[in-house]
């Protein structure tokens, strides 16, 4: 058994070498040196103090900026898009709230939103089997409409570019030319069948709408479907006269599918669109569409026009001047 004595000169072992270390430490650190660490100290808490400083500043600017929008929304917006319908299709994981503040914006800005269609997770699946089903019933409802499918046998989401474009043409309206309300049905009724779309609160099918509003999953990227959702985007903007993809600020960044929208540059995209300023912004990036203006990059992230970027005429009342179709 060990005595107790070898226990009592091991734990007077362990201070003595704490004491000792802490009088070596305290010793080496003593003089130019305690004076840099001080000095590093008080630099790093000054740099911070700046920091929370500028924080705080642009913190302040944005909610001066957001109240600025709320107060001036009526008048950027009123009378830009009067005459003009609007459909909206979500993907999963989308912000309801934003979708509410961008029915009001289209709402003040006299367009009529003819309704939701809310696109399935099952829709953004790119394995095989996916893409074969996908491709068959797009082609058979194709067919039922007398629809032409154009597709890039290249691609990795064929199904999905073939299903987005029957969908789109059952919500869009181009130069007054639009399918019956009974072929309307059918394809919206194939499609939620096979799980792929829904209609936004059981409600009715979405009358043809001239625009289309494509409203992309809210989270901090990398985000999937990034592909399937760009095809989407696509296939509604040649179905009707203009397309925006929209955001919330917490996708901004690399991997979002904002980003990969914005490598195609096919449709318009605005990437704070879940803020009063970014929700007016689509309302005029579709104005801008429907002027003849090409697609662009509207919002907050690197390389894209700021936000808000519209100028108001000198009359409170915005007459809409409509160019080439895009």
């Amino acid at each position: 058994m060990i005595d107790f004595r070898y226990h009592l000169v091991s734990i007077i072992a362990v201070f003595l070498a704490l004491a000792v270390g802490l009088l070596v430490g305290s010793t080496a650190l003593s003089g130019k040196a305690v004076e840099a660490l001080t000095a590093a100290q008080r630099a790093a808490l000054n740099k911070n103090a700046s920091l929370q400083k500028q924080v705080s500043m642009y913190q302040n600017q944005v909610t001066a900026d957001q109240a600025f929008a709320t107060a001036s929304s009526k008048r950027l917006l009123d009378g830009l898009l009067t005459g003009q319908s609007v459909v909206i299709v979500t993907a999963p994981g989308f912000d309801s709230a934003m979708i509410g503040g961008l029915r009001t914006a289209l709402t003040e800005a006299g367009a009529t939103v003819t309704g939701e269609v809310d696109l399935q997770s099952s829709f953004l699946i790119t394995t095989g089997q996916t893409e074969t089903a996908l491709t068959g019933l797009a082609q058979q409802l194709a067919a039922h409409a007398g629809l032409t499918l154009t597709t890039q046998p290249s691609s990795s989401v064929v199904g999905q570019q073939a299903a987005a474009q029957v969908l789109a043409a059952s919500l869009m309206s181009r130069d007054g030319a639009a399918l019956s309300t009974a072929t309307s049905q059918h394809i919206l009724s194939g499609l939620s069948q096979g799980g792929y779309v829904s209609i936004a609160s059981g409600g009715p099918v979405p009358a043809p709408a001239t625009l289309a509003i494509l409203v992309t999953p809210s989270g901090a990227p990398p985000q999937t479907g990034g592909e399937v959702l760009a095809a989407t985007a696509l296939a509604l903007k040649n179905a009707g006269d203009g397309t925006v993809m929209a955001g919330p600020v917490s996708a901004v960044g690399s991997g979002s599918v904002i980003d990969v929208e914005n490598s195609a540059r096919n449709v318009s995209t605005v990437d704070n669109a879940d803020t009063e300023s970014g929700q007016i912004m689509t309302v005029w990036a579709l104005y801008y569409l429907r002027a003849g203006k090409p697609a662009a990059q509207y919002g907050i992230a690197n390389g894209v026009v700021p936000s808000p970027a519209p100028s108001v005429s000198a009359t409170p009342t915005v007459t809409p001047s409509v160019g080439a179709h895009t």
